[in-house]
């Protein structure tokens, strides 16, 4: 029989290697637990779902790791290979492993040889998350009921207070007229689609109403906690107050992700746009010197002012053969917490970053003075954008130092983003737009067009917000601090009190971008 066939899986031999079982839960891994992240943080080969999002994975775990996409037949076979090489393998799952009906049957195959090399972490189950979802409080007695498969029959029924029924949408009329022969065609039930997503909606209906939709994952719930005046107390999810929103983020040279995660909190769904591209100076031999200069010892201090600025570096020494051990004996600096996060994942940790404000002047104000009695150089190297950082270069020049500026990345505009996002902009279809500095407004206007003016204009601070007028935009929201914190929770405040006005004027309550478009006016031919 031959070994590696899918139906003699080799035999399995105890070493050090192990695998994992991560469920996880709906919007992709967001509901990951810290015990599920711990695995993937030590993981050799992470085998995930055909519908995972492998970018967003490869962002939580080693460098050296592998990521496949499970095959379902062959996944026991390449875990136990895998575990008997000696390697840490996670079979990560987009719900719980042993609540999930669609769960292939590998947990079961790999349990049985590989024994105590296997651990389960828990994911959140489908029927807790469409309560949860739902803003439900289950009675005491609840149960579920997977028709995905097929409607059982009535005699086949939980019968339990709480009811929740799992179906596909195009299957929804024949579950509601089976339903309806027991709980009878006017009995309320909760319709729950496209749950955990900022698209979700929930809607009170009876059986006798339900219709086939879109063949996609749906929920009915029966049982007390459905009540609408019960669910408002607990509509944590549809409530917020950015909820499903459509927000566009320019994006200059600095990283948004904690502005993303920022906005999905409060409910929005958030695309980046990119506006500025980052390339590599028209010319290697500047780098290629200071890099040099690095290595021989010619400088004692390195700074760095963006996130680019630590990968260009980062990348001259791996063209050398080297890391960032280079770098040792050199004092490092670092304006922004991109940019100290850069160097956390080199490993290494910056001796001075500005206090008071994350500014390159700030660093200049704080940067200790040359003393040639303790000093051994007096040479900084500073690797930045095209653009002069001036305000560092003369306070360092100043407090005695030999400041050596080398370009080590250009900053361009980005190309247009694709034409339907560009109409979509000049259209509204986006609720709001959120610009980080004056530069995006810029950028974003030069190469996709301004915002339609039912758009809300959140701005990061004053000088954003002039840029924006400058331009002819209505400034909406101006964040209280320049921090993705404060212009996320700004944009939610304009959004609560926009849905409170709406309320107290008796209007339905609606987003920016569901306004009464007008209809264009047919062209009338001049009488002949």
């Amino acid at each position: 029989m031959n070994p590696t066939s899918p139906a003699s899986p080799p035999e399995f031999e105890a070493t050090s290697g192990s695998v994992t079982f991560v469920g996880s839960g709906p919007s992709d891994l967001a509901l990951l637990t810290l015990s599920g992240s711990r695995a993937l943080k030590f993981a050799d080969l992470i085998i995930v779902d055909p519908t995972t999002d492998v970018e967003h994975v490869r962002a939580l775990v080693p460098a050296h790791a592998q990521i496949r996409v499970s095959k379902r037949e062959d996944d026991a076979n390449q875990i136990l290979r895998a575990v008997a090489q000696g390697l840490k393998v996670v079979r990560l799952h987009g719900w719980d492993y042993f609540t999930d009906a669609d769960a292939d049957s590998v947990l079961a195959d790999v349990l049985a040889q590989a024994g105590h090399h296997s651990n389960v972490v828990p994911g959140v189950n489908r029927w807790s998350a469409a309560l949860s979802y739902g803003a439900v409080t289950a009675s005491a007695a609840f149960a579920a009921l997977d028709a995905t498969a097929g409607i059982p029959e009535l005699e086949d029924w939980p019968t339990a207070q709480t009811l929740i029924i799992r179906v596909m949408g195009d299957k929804s009329r024949a579950v509601a007229i089976k339903a309806a022969e027991r709980f009878g065609a006017d009995a309320t039930v909760l319709s729950l689609e496209r749950m955990g997503t900022t698209g979700q909606v929930s809607d009170l209906t009876t059986w006798g109403e339900v219709t086939d939709i879109d063949p996609e994952e749906r929920f009915f719930i029966i049982g007390p906690g459905i009540d609408e005046s019960h669910r408002n107390r607990f509509a944590w999810f549809e409530g917020k107050p950015l909820f499903d929103w459509r927000v566009i983020l320019p994006r200059t040279k600095d990283d948004v992700t904690a502005l993303v995660d920022e906005l999905d909190h409060y409910g929005a769904s958030s695309e980046v746009v990119a506006t500025m591209s980052i390339e590599p100076p028209r010319t290697e031999q500047a780098m290629e010197k200071a890099v040099r200069g690095l290595v021989d010892g010619r400088y004692l201090w390195l700074v760095f002012t963006s996130p680019h600025a630590v990968s260009a570096i980062a990348e001259r020494l791996t063209e050398f053969g080297l890391d960032s051990r280079a770098l040792s004996g050199i004092s490092l600096a670092a304006v922004g917490r991109g940019t100290v996060e850069a160097l956390a994942r080199l490993g290494l940790v910056a001796d001075l970053t500005p206090v008071v404000e994350n500014t390159t002047g700030a660093l200049a104000n704080e940067f200790p003075a040359y003393d040639d009695l303790i000093d051994p150089l007096n040479r900084v190297l500073v690797p930045s954008a095209d653009v002069a950082v001036e305000p560092l270069l003369v306070g360092l020049s100043r407090l005695g130092w030999d400041v050596e500026e080398v370009t080590a990345y250009r900053t361009v505009r980005a190309a247009p983003p694709p034409a339907d996002v560009r109409d979509d902009i000049k259209t509204g279809m986006f609720d709001a737009v959120v610009f980080t500095s004056a530069t995006a407004v810029r950028n974003m206007i030069g190469i996709a067009g301004k915002p339609h003016a039912a758009t809300v204009v959140a701005a990061i601070g004053p000088a954003t917000a002039a840029a924006c007028e400058m331009h002819g935009l209505r400034v909406d929201v101006i964040a209280d601090t320049p921090t993705f914190e404060s212009v996320a929770d700004g944009l939610a405040r304009f959004a609560d009190r926009r849905r409170s006005d709406q309320a107290a004027a008796g209007l339905p309550l609606t987003k920016p971008s569901q306004r009464k478009r007008r209809k264009r006016r047919k062209a009338v031919e001049p009488a002949g």
